[in-house]
C-alpha cells in the first residue's frame, strides 16, 4: 500500500481549509485517510501551518511520500531538513547533537527572514496608506479651497451689489 502525505480539502466554496493527512495512493482525495499529521489554512502565510512534526517525520521515515504542495509545506516547516539531517546521523556523518544545533540555527534563521518578511510587508502598507493619505488630504485641501474661493466670490459679489444699490439710492436721492 503506498502511501503519501497529502492535502485533503475542507472549507466552504472560495474559502479553501486544508487538513495535511497521510493517506493511501489510491484512495481519493477528500476520502479515507490514515492518519491526520495538521492543518493549512492558506489564508494566513506562514502561520497558518499547524503540524504534528514528530509524527510527520516519523511517517517520512516509514516511507510516505509528500505530495508537492505538501513537500513544500514541510520544507517550510523544516521537517524535511530534519530528515536530511537525521539520514547523516543514520550514516555517521555527524553527531545527534551536531544535527541538533545545525536545526536550530537554520530554526532562528528561519524565524528571521520570516520576521524581516512581514515587517517589508507592513512598511509596504504604510507606505502605501501614507502615499494615499496625502493624496486624499491634497484633494480635500483643493476642495476646501475652491469652496472658501466661491464663497469669498460670491460675498464680494454681494458686497459691491449692496454697495451699488447703496450708491443708486443715494445718487437717486440726491437728484
Amino acid at each position: 500500500m503506498p502511501l503519501k502525505i497529502r492535502l485533503q480539502r475542507q472549507g466552504k466554496k472560495k474559502q479553501p481549509f486544508y487538513h495535511i493527512v497521510v493517506a493511501d495512493s489510491r484512495s481519493p482525495r477528500d476520502g479515507r485517510y490514515v492518519e491526520r499529521l495538521g492543518t493549512y489554512d492558506p489564508k494566513f502565510e506562514h502561520d497558518g501551518i499547524i503540524l504534528n512534526s514528530e509524527k510527520t517525520l516519523e511517517w517520512l521515515e516509514k516511507g510516505a511520500v509528500p505530495s508537492d504542495t505538501c513537500r513544500n509545506l514541510l520544507s517550510d516547516k523544516g521537517i524535511i531538513y530534519k530528515k536530511h539531517l537525521l539520514r547523516g546521523v543514520k550514516k555517521g556523518l555527524f553527531s545527534k547533537e551536531d544535527a541538533d544545533t545545525k536545526f536550530v540555527a537554520w530554526e532562528s534563521q528561519k524565524i528571521k527572514s520570516i520576521s524581516a518578511f512581514k515587517e517589508k510587508k507592513e512598511s509596504a502598507h504604510k507606505e502605501v496608506y501614507t502615499k494615499r493619505y496625502e493624496a486624499e488630504k491634497a484633494v480635500r485641501d483643493a476642495r476646501a479651497k475652491a469652496i472658501s474661493d466661491k464663497k469669498t466670490a460670491a460675498t464680494e459679489a454681494t458686497v459691491a451689489a449692496i454697495q451699488e444699490a447703496t450708491n443708486e439710492t443715494t445718487e437717486g436721492g440726491q437728484a
